[in-house]
């Protein structure tokens, strides 16, 4: 930090005069203080990783000598309105360059990475939405261009941090951008003549960027490394509150916190997080996961994990929980785009087994509230890791247009095995009934309205009186109503996110559950009836949706990682019942229905949808 001019710049933090933390004592903050009670200080631990350094730099590819008379790419990312400019775009440029011959792509679909180097002469990537729109178009126009295609990336102006963070990390920080204004984009995107004066503000930008020669100084700038972040930070003040102060706001000058007071971790607090695991230190949870900017990938390691817990304010016996949270979110199969899509997608934490109760979870009435040190604090070390590990950061890289609910600490909960009249959850995916497992599950696709959009309501309560047999139908309705992914396969284009295969979660109350008990029900047994009821008969399967699953099953895109696909291992399922006697699974696979009982009695029963590739179930040792 400068003293003189309060500013800290990141990766030259020295000693500073630091934050706050009620009822902290000396001794259990490590401190040490002067003679007669004067000056404070104590060392805390850096949470942030270093990102993994990037490739070695790339130069763009050598420019046209001129747009007539060439073959240029319109490459759409997908996303609602994007088509339209290029619309737009295609007839001025057709209009400025006669001869000019326009091919049109949208990325993931038809091959067309591999298409565009032998089609045409150089290519505009764009529009995304808002969100990791400019990062992902940056990163792709990076991709083509080290295939020796001259490109630019076409995105929102106020997404410029995203782009020349994916244009850094990539190893290309000259890549050529050409942002829209957001003011004309934004608004304008329902049709090619609404688009035509915000095509017409950037034709020159994208002629330019497609021909200008590169300067010298584009083709010899050193790869930039991320800057060595200190381990170890000394923090001082005259009082323990005015240190505890100074603390936290040099937490939050270097984009460690998340707003609220944080406790400093210090070497012997993260120590103590440590010892309540068997792992190492330095071991790695889960993958090197792509951080959706290009080449970039970032590891978790216990270590770092362990000081943002402590910042959390976790006990140490919670933090087996936040290892395996870790664990699953850092696997590379799970996506990030929960964490940062300009959507206010969100994360369910959920334990089951006997350490839940163990460590003081809630279960019962308020299970996703506050005033629950265990349930809050697991989900607020899993936050500040991924602001700290994964650089998800408000504002940056998190791009939510209206932040995202319980945004602190997602959402965290537990089973209820003391009023739940079955085993626990994870027992139905290979896990014996003694074990505690966690699972990380993306939510908040859609159905919610007057939940919050995160979850749909299934009766319960105290308010108006339910039946077991009227919630079950509603669940079963609520599935069913998403056979349009069978006719409806739409590669590709964003919009389709509805109508591709879907993860189910639900929260069935407590006295819900012991009334399908009472009918017969096991958790297999009620697992299995909704799978069933829910799959539909071949005979009632329109020609329409018959030829679009045959079409999902005979393609594969990589737009938006996959997530138009259905996975290898359910294709035959759905090959085998596509005849007469079959019936069609609505759910893409068992293990994409799963089933919660938590809440207190009289409690509500809900649920929530997500893409797959976003829940993982893991034990916790």
């Amino acid at each position: 930090m400068d003293s003189k001019k309060g500013k800290t710049r990141r990766g030259f933090i020295k000693e500073v005069s630091a934050g706050a933390v009620a009822g902290a004592t000396l001794a259990n903050l490590g401190c040490s203080s002067g003679a007669g009670g004067g000056k404070v200080s104590f060392e805390v631990l850096n949470p942030q990783v270093e990102l993994a350094a990037p490739p070695e730099v790339a130069a763009t590819s050598p420019r046209l000598d001129g747009i007539d008379g060439k073959g240029i790419g319109l490459v759409w990312e997908g996303k609602s309105g994007g088509e339209f400019f290029f619309d737009a775009l295609e007839a001025l440029l057709k209009k400025k360059y006669p001869s000019v011959k326009v091919v049109r792509y949208t990325i993931g679909v038809n091959d067309a990475e591999a298409r565009i180097p032998k089609e045409v002469d150089a290519f505009v990537a764009g529009v995304g939405d808002s969100g990791m729109g400019a990062a992902e178009s940056v990163a792709w126009t990076i991709r083509m261009e080290k295939r020796g295609k001259p490109g630019v990336a076409v995105f929102g102006k106020h997404l410029m941090y995203n782009a020349q963070e994916a244009a850094r990390l990539s190893g290309m920080p000259s890549v050529r951008m050409a942002p829209v204004p957001d003011m004309e984009f934004y608004p304008n995107r329902y049709s090619a003549q609404s688009m035509l004066p915000c095509a017409e503000a950037v034709l020159d930008d994208v002629v330019d960027a497609l021909t200008r020669p590169a300067r010298d100084a584009e083709t010899q700038d050193a790869a930039p490394r991320p800057e060595a972040l200190p381990e170890t930070v000394t923090v001082s003040g005259d009082s323990l509150e005015s240190a505890c102060e100074r603390f936290y706001q040099l937490a939050m000058d270097n984009g460690w916190g998340d707003g609220l007071p944080l406790v400093p971790p210090t070497p012997s607090s993260v120590e103590k997080m440590l010892r309540a695991t068997s792992l190492p230190p330095d071991a790695a949870l889960g993958d090197e996961v792509p951080l959706h900017m290009g080449d970039a990938a970032v590891k978790a390691t216990v270590k770092k994990v362990a000081v943002n817990a402590v910042m959390a304010g976790a006990k140490p016996e919670y933090f087996p929980v936040v290892v395996a949270a870790m664990q699953g979110i850092m696997n590379k199969g799970f996506s990030h785009h929960v964490f940062t899509s300009d959507g206010s997608f969100n994360l369910l934490i959920a334990v089951s087994g006997p350490l839940a109760r163990k460590i003081g979870m809630n279960a019962g009435m308020g299970l996703l509230g506050y005033g629950w040190r265990a349930n809050n604090t697991i989900g607020r070390a899993v936050r500040l890791s991924m602001c700290n590990i994964a650089n998800y950061k408000p504002g940056k890289l998190d791009t939510a247009l209206t932040g995202r609910a319980s945004s602190h600490t997602f959402y965290v909960m537990a089973e209820n095995d003391e009023l739940s009249p079955w085993e626990p959850y994870h027992t139905l995916r290979g896990f014996q009934a003694g074990d505690s497992c966690v699972t990380v599950s993306g939510v908040g696709l859609g159905d919610g309205i007057g939940w919050g959009w995160d979850f749909s309501g299934y009766g319960g309560g105290t308010g108006i009186a339910w039946s077991p047999d009227g919630v079950l139908e509603s669940i079963v309705k609520s599935i069913a109503s998403h056979r349009d992914m069978f006719s409806s396969y739409m590669p590709g284009i964003g919009t389709g996110a509805m109508v591709r295969p879907l993860n189910y979660v639900f929260v069935l109350s407590p006295d819900l559950a012991y009334q399908l008990n009472k009918r017969g029900f096991t958790r297999k047994g009620l697992h299995d009836y909704i799978m069933d009821k829910t799959s539909i008969p071949y005979e009632q399967m329109t020609r329409q949706e018959v030829e679009g699953l045959k079409r999902r099953l005979s393609e594969k895109t990589t737009a938006f990682g996959g997530t138009d696909n259905i996975p290898d291992d359910r294709i035959p399922v759905y090959w085998d019942n596509l005849k007469p006697g079959g019936k069609v699974p609505v759910v893409t696979s068992p293990d994409n229905l799963n089933i919660f009982v938590a809440g207190a009695a009289s409690g509500y029963n809900f649920g929530a949808l997500y893409l797959l590739g976003a829940h993982e179930v893991v034990r916790i040792p």
